[in-house]
């Protein structure tokens, strides 16, 4: 059976309500963000709650309930069970003794109920349309459950589930009644779905190899090709006049001559091919502008008209004669100069016409709104909730203020932290930005009646990633791996990242907006910080990476002096180290400290930095993975096993001297205490022995 159609092909006059009055305000006591007007319970198409607020990343209409699908009872049920939804603590319901949590439905989600309710209409109306709603039985709904499960959608499954339920919960305030007996019982909706519950997080984390050349190229649009686009919009903006501003061009032939006679004019070829244009032609429109000085647009246009072919046959001459060169889009304003990959420095790009500053545009507001979604941590719907003059100080450091959404009502301000390139990227994107909101449409015809401009981030960043790849090689930006983006992508991968970092959870914690249980970081933080194994792999890279800046230090220690050690590890420490020096004498391996660096690091790849010693990392001898099973000792030495006196693969240098020779005197003075029991002196007697065979080792440390 069909679940799919609307009720009726022919909608049926709804019934009066028996607890409603037609004109009855659909909101009560609410707080509301707009000043909309409030629908009126007799609207039976369509409700618009925008006097609610809406989520930004939902879209305006995410805020309106539409009753066009259901006709006749079912009209009037669905109107009724959405009043009852947004007004739990409605006198109606008090009066029919149905107290249920006080805070109204969120709108997004009686939407959700509505497609349910919607689809058990259809069902019921093909179905069983003799039977009456209070007069059905499990065993119909059963039918109606396969039905819809059938379809393999699981969210529409949940839709319904949950519609029927609320049939039951409010049938007090339905005309005619409703469902008598509580749908499937305590069954959840979830086991009713088939859905199966998962503590892993969907939301995918961007691998490394796309993360840092992506964001190094937002940086580059940011911080140096922002300056170039604005200049050539100012200028593209001063030559393209108000119509009240034009005035006739008087002698147009005359003014052409002239303009062909002046040294350094150039004629302006389009850069792009779109619509009827093609890369290379010449830019007739944007010629007209400059030879009239922005009076006309229409100098070579009507082709229709010999005057106008004369002056296009006239440019093409003057260029085939050599009296006129072209230039790539043809405005003035001229392109930094950047160093590219292969040390060649030049523009980033060969001009700008009017195409090229909206693609750029364009561009550059998909930049900061990337760079400000990855270093931000902020919620799709929180960085659109950015409005201009957001930018400000919390605690004495940058901060931006948005509205925070999700499971929130009314105007909940909040600030994030920033740091620096953030708050430029803000200020770039608010130049961007035609209306209040910092994150919209860079163009002024998509922008809707209410003064908000459509920005389709998920279209954006779909193509985001081969566009900045299809910028010429002039732009110098690195080739990024081909990658679907999404805006919830960006908040999980940082979480990734500052979770590696010291107390980065508690900072989590903070920055997420997440709920805290414990302390200021909970179970939700930790997962949506769990790294992926690229990431994994980006981690241990960066930490062999610091180990070998750290070796290049103690290289330099072992060449001016003879350099203490201690542990068992000591000697073979020493001999790498005396390896690397033979082959840094040769000075085609070794030119300049990277190349150093990058020697050590090979040589010591295992090596583990650390407070008390060091660990070289060799499983062979790692007396911390001794008397394990083999599964156990796959995944290599165990820090917190260390026994850093007698493994073979620890190492204790001059740094770790004082910690050592700190513990040594705490043992002396523990074991002055004559009271101490036999068995603990000789324990701690043997602890001593061993510590000073680490200290007299630097006998003047």
């Amino acid at each position: 059976m069909s679940v799919e159609r609307g009720y009726s092909a022919e909608r049926v006059k709804p019934f009066a309500s028996d607890h409603w009055a037609g004109d009855t305000p659909v909101l009560a006591d609410h707080r509301l963000e707009h000043d909309y007007p409030i629908p009126r319970f007799g609207d039976e198409d369509r409700w618009d709650l925008g006097a609610l607020g809406w989520n930004p990343a939902a879209g305006r209409h995410s805020a309106v309930l539409l009753f066009t699908s259901f006709s006749g009872d079912w009209n009037l049920r669905a109107r009724e069970l959405a009043i009852a939804l947004l007004n739990p603590v409605h006198p109606v319901l008090r009066g029919q003794l149905i107290y249920l949590r006080a805070t109204p439905a969120h709108v997004k989600t009686i939407r959700s109920k509505l497609e349910g309710l919607k689809r058990f209409a259809a069902w019921h109306a093909e179905t069983l349309p003799d039977i009456q709603l209070r007069q059905l039985h499990q065993v119909h709904l059963d039918r109606f459950l396969a039905d819809i499960k059938a379809m393999g959608i699981r969210s529409r499954t949940r839709q319904a589930v949950d519609a029927l339920r609320d049939l039951h919960t409010y049938a007090a305030v339905l005309t005619g009644g409703g469902l008598r007996f509580r749908p499937w019982g305590e069954i959840t909706t979830i086991a009713l779905s088939g859905q199966k519950s998962s503590t892993e997080l969907s939301t995918p984390v961007i691998p490394p190899d796309v993360w840092w050349p992506l964001l190094r190229a937002c940086w580059q649009y940011i911080d140096v090709f922002s300056h170039d686009i604005f200049a050539a919009g100012a200028e593209w903006s001063a030559l393209d006049r108000p119509n009240n501003e034009r005035v006739k061009v008087q002698r147009p032939e005359e003014v052409l001559a002239r303009w062909i006679e002046t040294p350094g004019n150039r004629v302006p070829l389009h850069r792009m091919t779109y619509g009827r244009f093609r890369e290379g032609e010449i830019h007739w429109t944007l010629l007209s502008l400059l030879v009239s000085d922005g009076h006309s647009k229409q100098l070579f246009a009507e082709l229709d008209r010999p005057d106008v072919v004369r002056r296009r046959r006239n440019i093409t001459d003057a260029i085939a004669t050599g009296m006129l060169s072209t230039a790539p889009g043809g405005l003035a304003t001229q392109a930094t100069a950047i160093e590219r990959a292969d040390g060649s420095v030049g523009p980033w790009i060969d001009g700008f016409d009017p195409a090229t500053i909206r693609v750029q545009l364009k561009l550059l507001r998909n930049a900061c709104y990337v760079f400000c979604a990855a270093l931000t941590m902020m919620r799709d719907s929180e960085l659109l909730s950015i409005k201009k003059g957001a930018l400000t100080t919390s605690y004495g450091a940058p901060a931006v203020t948005s509205q925070l959404r999700k499971g929130r009502r009314g105007m909940q301000r909040r600030n994030w932290w920033i740091i620096e390139p953030v708050a430029q990227a803000i200020a770039v994107a608010e130049r961007v930005a035609l209306g209040d909101d910092v994150f919209s449409s860079v163009r002024r015809e998509h922008r809707a009646e209410d003064g908000a401009g459509r920005f389709d981030r998920h279209s954006e960043l779909k193509q985001f990633i081969s566009q900045l790849n299809g910028q010429s090689p002039d732009a110098g930006l690195e080739p990024i791996p081909a990658f679907h983006l999404a805006p919830h992508m960006f908040r999980r991968t940082m979480a990734v990242i500052t979770a590696q970092q010291p107390d980065g959870e508690i900072a989590l914690g903070i920055q997420l907006k997440h709920a805290a249980r414990r302390a200021v970081a909970n179970g939700t933080t930790s997962g949506y910080a769990s790294e992926t194994p690229e990431w994994a792999a980006e981690f241990e890279h960066e930490l062999q990476e610091a180990v070998a800046s750290r070796l290049v230090g103690a290289w330099s220690s072992q060449k001016d002096h003879e350099m203490r050690l201690a542990g068992a590890g000591a000697q073979r420490f020493r001999d790498d180290l005396e390896k690397a020096d033979s082959v840094s004498s040769n000075e085609v391996k070794v030119g300049d400290e990277r190349t150093l660096r990058t020697l050590l690091r090979d040589r010591f790849s295992t090596l583990r930095w650390g407070t008390v010693n060091h660990c070289l990392g060799i499983p062979d001898q790692a007396a911390c993975l001794k008397g394990l099973p083999a599964e156990a000792a796959a995944g290599g030495v165990m820090p917190n096993r260390c026994q850093p006196t007698t493994c073979g693969n620890s190492v204790i240098t001059e740094e770790h001297a004082p910690i050592w020779i700190a513990e040594e005197r705490d043992l002396v003075a523990k074991l002055r205490d004559r009271k101490m029991a036999p068995h603990n002196r000789e324990q701690l007697e043997t602890e001593l022995e061993d510590v000073r065979r680490i200290t007299r080792k630097f006998t003047d440390a």
